[in-house]
This record gives structure tokens, sequence and C-alpha cells, in this order.
């Protein structure tokens, strides 16, 4: 496993931009983007959005961390990409219309998640959303697989994604074991106090992301 490294500093950047704070699942058919796959879909679209955009956030900040960048930027990019294509998955229990306007969405859309899922992999993909949901047995386990994978930007992913589902867990010895594989594998990362401040900062991140869908910030 060999990690690009392509942060734009050796630190974690801090995101300038943060999700804009949205009242509850239905103010998400107020993305623009999501417009045709909202309007009319009823409650399963607006469902299938809710959880679509919180597996694509939580993948846009593992994203973060493997790519650079700002985390509220790949974090929000994941969201609407990850709404439109819930709301897509949910109009099924809608109208025939607004099934015909969600599909016409589908197929850009679905670009974009099938990059944000290629860009970490399927495997980090499911546990970066675990992670998210506080599953942290399954967001462990699908990491693992991500770890064993021949891509080295996966395997750091899901390298990321264990540690900070450890540190979630308040399981710091564990998460502190990792330590000197993500600096072996991550080019960005020199130092103990570099991959501890990625984590802390991560971690806001993840905490601020929950409490965005009215999920608990710590899972206790």
């Amino acid at each position: 496993m060999s990690g690009t490294g392509r942060r734009a500093s050796t630190q974690m950047k801090k995101a300038q931009n943060k999700f804009l704070p949205w009242d509850g699942l239905l103010l998400l058919c107020l993305v623009s983007t999501l417009s045709a796959s909202c309007a009319g879909a009823g409650e399963g679209a607006v469902k299938g959005a809710g959880a679509g955009a919180l597996a694509g956030a939580a993948s846009g900040l593992v994203n973060s961390l493997i790519w650079g960048g700002d985390p509220g930027y790949h974090m929000a990019r994941g969201a609407t990409a990850g709404a439109t294509i819930g709301a897509i998955g949910g109009a099924v229990e809608g109208s025939a219309r607004a099934r015909d306007k969600a599909g016409r969405e589908a197929a850009k859309t679905q670009r974009e998640m099938d990059q944000l899922q290629r860009d970490i992999g399927k495997d980090a993909f499911n546990a970066a959303e675990a992670m998210a949901e506080c599953r942290h047995s399954a967001a462990i386990a699908n990491a693992d697989v991500a770890i064993q994978s021949r891509n080295s930007n996966h395997a750091l992913a899901g390298l990321w994604i264990k540690t900070l589902t450890y540190a979630d867990q308040g399981n710091e010895s564990a998460a502190r074991d990792l330590f000197p594989e993500i600096i072996r594998w991550d080019r960005d990362i020199q130092s103990t106090e570099q991959v501890d401040e990625t984590v802390l900062e991560a971690l806001g991140e993840l905490k601020a992301l929950r409490s965005e869908f009215h999920l608990p910030q710590s899972c206790t």
C-alpha cells in the first residue's frame, strides 16, 4: 500500500464553508440539483435523499483525507450527489411524473456518485457511511476489507476510517496503534502530531455532520 498524499498541505485543511444548516430532511429538496428529484416525489424520495446525503457526505470527508482540499467542499459535494441518487431511488414510491423528473437527473448524478466511490473504493464508502451512523462494528469490518485493496488510495481510506472509528469510540489506544501505519503510507503525514491533529479535525467534522442530520454527535 502506498498513499498518493495529494493534500494541499501536510495538515488537513480546515473547512472555510461548512454545510448550510438544513432544517431536517425536507430541506434537502431546496438544494437546486435536487429540485427535480424531490418535487412531488413524496415521502419515499425525501427519506431516500436523506440517507443518500449522509452516505455521500461521510465519503466526502474521507475523500478530503486522501485527496486534500476543503473537507466542507468534499462533504457538500458528496451530500448533494448522494441525496439526488437517494431521492431517485425513493421516488419509486412517488408519482410517475416525479420518477420521470428524477430520471432525467440520474445519469449525470450517478457519474458523480460513481466517481466518489471510485476515489475511495466501495468498501471504504460503506465504512464511512457506517461510521457516520455509529455502526462501528460494520465500519471497522468494511474498513478492514478496504485496507486489503490493491488500490493504494482505497487501502489508505480504509486505514483512516478504521483509525477514526476507534477514536470515535473513545478507544484511543487502538486508534494510536494505527498511527505508525498512517505515517508509513500517507505521504503527507510525517509525524504522530500530524496524525493527532488530522484525527481531531476529522472527528470535529464528523460530529458536525451528524448534527446537520439531527443525529447525536457522539455515539453513546
